[in-house]
């Protein structure tokens, strides 16, 4: 995974944090996430593992939006899928 993957997953991220319908502790958690992806202290790879735990929580979420719950898995896939590579 390079850095322009990870902006671009964080951007998707940003997209969701950014919705009001999503609540709070939802977007507290992928803020998080967000976090965790732009640490510059550990590599790719250790970063989108931090993210997809924080990620995985988040989907768990039992009032979450369907459509928000998707595009968290959706999330989660590209990060799992580029530190598999």
């Amino acid at each position: 995974m390079n850095e322009e993957e990870i902006e671009k997953v964080a951007a998707e991220i940003e997209r969701v944090v950014d919705d009001e319908s999503v609540p709070q502790n939802v977007r507290d958690s992928l803020t998080e996430a967000l976090e965790h992806l732009r640490d510059d202290d550990y590599g790719p790879s250790e970063r989108a593992a931090s993210a997809m735990n924080v990620l995985n929580d988040a989907s768990n979420e039992p009032n979450l939006p369907t459509h928000i719950r998707t595009l968290i898995w959706n999330v989660s896939g590209e990060l799992e899928t580029a530190t598999t590579e």
